[in-house]
């Protein structure tokens, strides 16, 4: 076939596929129920330009104006955060006691730098309560991409549990992974990085009492601290699964061994491991998994049983990308398990605010728009408003329908056209910090009308 015939042809697919998506009805795809203050998310009609700021860098494909909390009911849903930002007040105005955040989410979430940065615009807030660094899991163990903000020495053999994969024999908890081991002897090192370890400043956490989530029913183990010098207490509750260390000095690592007391054909499963500090200040916990659903949260059967030690104030929900990327996605099915998820988050939590954030803007291997993503987006908006939760519509304020393309344009995102870069997850975990904020002070200023009325 001759050159000018192929391009003629590539051409005129182009077009038909064009005329396809203009005829596409989509008027149903965009309903928000009560979500009144919720704009349409149209698509992109023309090409951005990009708009430079001596302090801020500024994007006109980026719907800044709907970068905020919504709520389909604003006076249910004002209450249900009331305990929220009341604890974030008198953090900010008294300096006194912790806010503690969980955000669940999929690879967007595991990497830790849109949460991370978050993490950090948190920290900055408020600088002089240093907070701590919440729940972490070594994911180096099970050979994944971690945290930037922590690093891990281990030794022994190592095999990862996924709650991604149904193969996993082992209870996975909150963080949707666990690493096992049968070797006699295992040590893991973690060290907590602060300024200069990464080419951006970061903040040094320190910690006073370390948790080990780990399979403490079985007593064939034991966990101790490879520095017997360290003036710490130790305490095993076994019924909630966990070796607790409580320390008399902060410290910024801990290098920790598990032994084997007995030799059967048992295996030592770890968990994960929470970070505490007794100063005040907020603690952000990233929990994702690459290639998390709903569906696999529901696997983790511990889930419930560790929330409820992290004790959370507020619940984030980012998780739907991987679950809408399907051929066969059944968005009634999708609310349906994520109602599941939510009775267990909101047993073990039954006081915490909820965030949901919707999808990202996505394209499908075949480089066409993820249609799945508005109908998960409508069932995000329902389960909202059911739960009285708040909604950071992720979808609209990237620019909607297609506006990925204008995020790689933009270099903010990645060739495989779900994930962002560096760049773009620091400016996701910018907006989101700015919508989390803003939501707080809209709430000081109306708690401070009434009250003077």
């Amino acid at each position: 076939m001759s050159k000018p015939l192929t391009l003629s042809l590539h051409r005129a697919k182009l077009c038909l596929f064009a005329l396809s998506l203009l005829l596409l009805p989509t008027a149903g795809l965009y309903a928000t129920d009560g979500f009144a203050a919720l704009s349409p998310a149209s698509a992109l009609k023309r090409k951005p330009s990009f708009k430079k700021d001596p302090s801020h860098k500024r994007y006109d494909f980026i719907r800044y104006g709907s970068n905020r909390l919504f709520f389909a009911n604003q006076a249910s849903g004002l209450a249900s955060f009331r305990r929220f930002f009341e604890k974030v007040d008198s953090l900010q105005h008294h300096a006194t006691g912790k806010v503690r955040i969980v955000h669940f989410g999929g690879s967007h979430v595991q990497a830790d730098v849109w949460t991370g940065q978050v993490r950090r615009r948190l920290r900055e807030w408020k600088p002089e309560c240093e907070g701590e660094r919440g729940f972490i899991f070594p994911q180096k163990l099970g050979r994944s991409n971690g945290s930037p903000n922590f690093r891990v020495n281990y030794t022994g053999h190592w095999r990862a549990h996924r709650h991604t994969k149904h193969t996993a024999h082992v209870p996975v908890g909150v963080s949707g992974v666990a690493v096992s081991t049968t070797d006699s002897l295992a040590e893991l090192e973690i060290i907590l990085t602060g300024s200069g370890w990464l080419d951006y400043p970061y903040p040094q956490y320190l910690f006073k009492q370390v948790k080990v989530f780990h399979n403490a029913e079985d007593t064939s183990y034991i966990v101790r601290l490879a520095d017997t010098t360290l003036r710490h207490q130790c305490f095993i509750n076994r019924a909630a699964g966990y070796t607790a260390f409580t320390f008399d000095e902060p410290l910024s690592s801990v290098r920790l061994e598990f032994v084997k007391q007995h030799n059967l054909a048992s295996e030592f499963v770890l968990r994960g491991l929470l970070l505490e500090h007794d100063k005040p200040g907020f603690s952000y916990s990233a929990i994702g998994v690459n290639g998390a659903t709903v569906r696999s949260y529901l696997r983790c059967t511990r889930l419930g049983k560790e929330l409820e030690l992290l004790n959370p104030d507020l619940i984030v929900f980012s998780i739907g990308v991987n679950d809408t990327r399907g051929k066969h996605f059944n968005a009634q099915k999708f609310e349906a398990e994520y109602e599941q998820l939510l009775q267990v988050v909101k047993s073990a939590a039954p006081h915490a605010a909820i965030i949901f954030i919707t999808n990202s803007d996505n394209l499908t291997r075949r480089r066409a728009p993820n249609f799945n993503t508005l109908l998960a987006r409508d069932a995000i908006l329902h389960l909202a408003q059911k739960h009285n939760a708040a909604v950071w519509d992720l979808f609209e304020v990237m620019g909607g329908l297609r506006s990925f393309a204008y995020w790689q344009q933009a270099k903010l995102a990645k060739r495989d056209r779900v994930h962002f870069n560096r760049d773009g997850y620091l400016l996701l975990g910018n907006l989101f910090f700015d919508a989390l904020i803003n939501a707080y002070e809209n709430y000081r200023d109306t708690e401070f009308v009434i009250t003077k009325h």
